[in-house]
C-alpha cells in the first residue's frame, strides 16, 4: 500500500511537521539540567530556528519561560501583533529610529554600542512614568556586537547620570567557542566577563538578569549560567556540534513532501539542468516539489538522499529553484502520492539535520533555518494542530 501524505487538503505537497511536544521536552531537560531555580531566556530569532515563531513562542510562554529573545525589533513585533505577553529582548543590533517602536512595543533593547546607548538616552523623556529597561551587551572576545571592556566604565557613567529615565535590567556577552568543550577561549571570555560585572555592581548597577550561556555554554559550560541561561539551538532539539556533550534532546522539525510525478527512463538517459545526472540503468525517478527556494541546498544533490518508504532514495540531477528528483529504482513499489522524508524519521532510518549540513558542508542551524516561507508548518501537540505558513 503507498504511504499517502498527511498534508491538509488543497495545499501544496511539501510541508513540516513541527512537535511542540518536543520543544517542551527540550525546555525541561535544559532546567532540569541548569537548575530549576535559574531563569530562561529562549531564543526564538529566524522564525524559531525554522520552526515558526509564533507557535513555538506560544507554547514557550504557556511553559513559564520568563523571557524571549529575537534578534531584530520587527521579530519582536510579529509576536506582539500575535499576542503573545512576555518579556522580548532584542538581542541583535537596531537602529535608533527603530527605538520608538521598540519601546511601545515593551521590547527591551540590547545597548550593543556606545552610538546606541547615546541614542537610547536621547530618547528617553525628562520625567517617564517609567524607566526604559534595557540589556547592555559586552564584547568579550566574539567581536560582533557589543561594547568593549575599556568602554564600560563610561557606559556606567553616562547611564548612572540619567537615574529614572532609564534602567540597566541586564548584563550579558556571547561565547564564541562554547560549542567545543575544550577550548580555552570560553573560560577567558568569562573571566572578562565576570570583571565587568563586578565593576557594574560597585557602580550601584546591579543587573537582574545576568547572562552568558548559549546551548553550547548550557551543556557544557557550568561556569556560564549565572542566573540566566539563553538556550536557542538546543531548544529545537539539536546539539551546538559533533563535539558537545549529549544531552536527552528530542528534535523537534520533520521536512516532508510528497511525489508528483513518477515516469521510468532508459539507460544513457540525461536528467536536471547541466545533464548532471545520467542514468546507468533503467531507472524510476521521482519528481519532488521542494527545490533550493525552500531551502534545499543544492550542494546536497551529489551526495544526499531522502527517504521513501524507509528507504534511502538519492537525489537525481541538480536541485532546482521548485523542484528535485530522486532515485527510486530500488525503492519497492514506489508510486506517486508517497510521502517523501527530506528530514525526520521513516521506517529503520533517519536523515538528521546534522547529516544534511554534513552533505552540504553547513551546520544544522543553517539547515534549519533556510527552510523557506513557502514550506507548510504543521505544529502538532498533544491536543491539536496548526497551520503557519
Amino acid at each position: 500500500m503507498a504511504q499517502r501524505v498527511s498534508r491538509p487538503p488543497g495545499r501544496r505537497a511539501a510541508w513540516a511537521l513541527v512537535d511542540l511536544e518536543a520543544i517542551s521536552h527540550n525546555l525541561r531537560t535544559i532546567l532540569d539540567h541548569v537548575g530549576a531555580g535559574r531563569r530562561v531566556i529562549a531564543v526564538v530569532k529566524a522564525n524559531a530556528y525554522g520552526h515558526g515563531a509564533v507557535p513555538v513562542a506560544r507554547r514557550l510562554e504557556s511553559e513559564g519561560v520568563g523571557m524571549l529573545g529575537v534578534a531584530f525589533p520587527e521579530e519582536g513585533l510579529e509576536l506582539r501583533q500575535a499576542g503573545i505577553r512576555a518579556p522580548i529582548l532584542v538581542l541583535g543590533a537596531s537602529s535608533p529610529d527603530q527605538i520608538p517602536s521598540m519601546l511601545a512595543a515593551s521590547l527591551t533593547p540590547t545597548i550593543y554600542s556606545m552610538a546606541f546607548l547615546e541614542a537610547l538616552l536621547a530618547s528617553a523623556a525628562p520625567a517617564p512614568s517609567t524607566p526604559i529597561l534595557f540589556h547592555l551587551k559586552v564584547d568579550t572576545g566574539m567581536g560582533r556586537l557589543g561594547i568593549l571592556p575599556e568602554q564600560v566604565q563610561e557606559a556606567l557613567s553616562r547611564i548612572s547620570a540619567r537615574p529614572g529615565r532609564v534602567s540597566l535590567q541586564g548584563l550579558f556577552t556571547t561565547l564564541s567557542c562554547s560549542d567545543d568543550p575544550a577550548d580555552p577561549h570560553t573560560r577567558a571570555q568569562l573571566e572578562t566577563f565576570g570583571g565587568i560585572l563586578e565593576r557594574t555592581r560597585a557602580a550601584g548597577l546591579p543587573p537582574a538578569h545576568v547572562h552568558a550561556a548559549n546551548s553550547g555554554g548550557v551543556i557544557d559550560h557550568p561556569l556560564s549560567w549565572l542566573d540566566t541561561v539563553r538556550p536557542g539551538i538546543m531548544l529545537y532539539g539539536i546539539h551546538p556540534s559533533a563535539s558537545s556533550s549529549r544531552l536527552d534532546l528530542r528534535p523537534a522539525l520533520s521536512w516532508h513532501a510528497s511525489i508528483v510525478m513518477l515516469k521510468t527512463v532508459p539507460a544513457g538517459a540525461p536528467l536536471g539542468y547541466g545533464r548532471s545526472f545520467v542514468a546507468t540503468r533503467v531507472s524510476r525517478i521521482a519528481t519532488v516539489p521542494v527545490g533550493y527556494a525552500d531551502g534545499l541546498s543544492r550542494s546536497v544533490a551529489s551526495v544526499g538522499h531522502a527517504l521513501v518508504r524507509g528507504s534511502r532514495a538519492p537525489y537525481a540531477g541538480r536541485i532546482s529553484m521548485d523542484h528535485a528528483m530522486l532515485d527510486v529504482t530500488d525503492v519497492d513499489d514506489a508510486q506517486e502520492g508517497d510521502e517523501v522524508a527530506l528530514l525526520g524519521r521513516q521506517g529503520d532510518n533517519t536523515i538528521s539535520a546534522e547529516m544534511m549540513a554534513g552533505w552540504a558542508g553547513t551546520i544544522a542551524y543553517e539547515v534549519l533555518s533556510r527552510i523557506g516561507h513557502r514550506v507548510l508548518r504543521l505544529h502538532t501537540s498533544a491536543t491539536d494542530q496548526e497551520e503557519s505558513l
